[in-house]
């Protein structure tokens, strides 16, 4: 499964640490488990590093995993910290350490990443991250879950429609329509999956972004386990 994997990760991804205690790099992030009792006697403890250019570590947070207990299956560690790293893989961009993101951190060492504990943990990642990071996660999300051509096509008619209904401005701003409407959208459409993202976040807002394609795709816009095949 990892080595399969492996052939289509970025040269900076990879697993960590040991089957028991595993650990995975995701950029410039690590999310790995460690075992100290001394700290809580029955749960694992959560590490998330943050790398500088030189994979040294800049910056992390750390803390008891409530989300993982000490009689909780390999696999369900290497999911836990696998899907931790992928979901913060776009912090780093914004060049503010870990500190804006920690509330969101916290509440994924407390509930773990169940489909609506991760809803709720990016919310508070796209409050706290810059719309370049928002707009690089969706990306991201995006291409794990219909690959980058398929995803482009898919967000075709998400652009058409969202534009229509915006009038190529912030939804609540009342506008009408653009004069050259199908010249624009085409534009927005032939620019690819990344100037699509950018189009719908810029239109609909950061907060509002992985809302609204949770709404008009049949997909949730967070890293789940079964994108990595973990």
């Amino acid at each position: 499964m990892r080595n399969e994997l492996a052939l289509r990760l970025p040269r900076t991804d990879g697993w960590v640490g040991t089957p028991e205690l595993p650990g995975y790099r995701a950029g410039n992030v690590i999310a790995k488990l460690d075992d100290l009792p001394e700290v809580d006697p029955d749960h694992l403890y959560f590490d998330l590093l943050l790398l500088d250019a030189g994979g040294h570590t800049q910056d992390n947070h750390s803390g008891p995993c409530h989300a993982i207990a000490r009689r909780q299956s390999l696999d369900e560690r290497s999911r836990f910290v696998r899907v931790v790293a992928e979901l913060v893989r776009h912090v780093p961009g914004d060049g503010c350490g870990l500190i804006a993101v920690g509330r969101a951190l916290t509440f994924i060492r407390e509930c773990g990443i169940g489909v609506e504990g991760l809803i709720a943990a990016t919310q508070l990642l796209d409050n706290a991250c810059s719309e370049r990071a928002v707009i690089d996660s969706l990306n991201h999300m995006l291409e794990l879950s219909l690959g980058a051509e398929e995803a482009r096509h898919s967000m075709c008619d998400v652009v058409a429609r969202l534009a229509r209904g915006s009038g190529f401005a912030e939804l609540d701003a009342g506008t009408t329509l653009h004069a050259d409407f199908d010249a624009c959208v085409n534009r927005i459409n032939e620019g690819g999956l990344a100037e699509q993202v950018k189009f719908i976040v810029r239109t609909v807002g950061k907060m509002r972004a992985r809302h609204y394609l949770r709404g008009v795709t049949d997909f949730e816009v967070v890293p789940k386990p079964e994108m990595f095949n973990v």
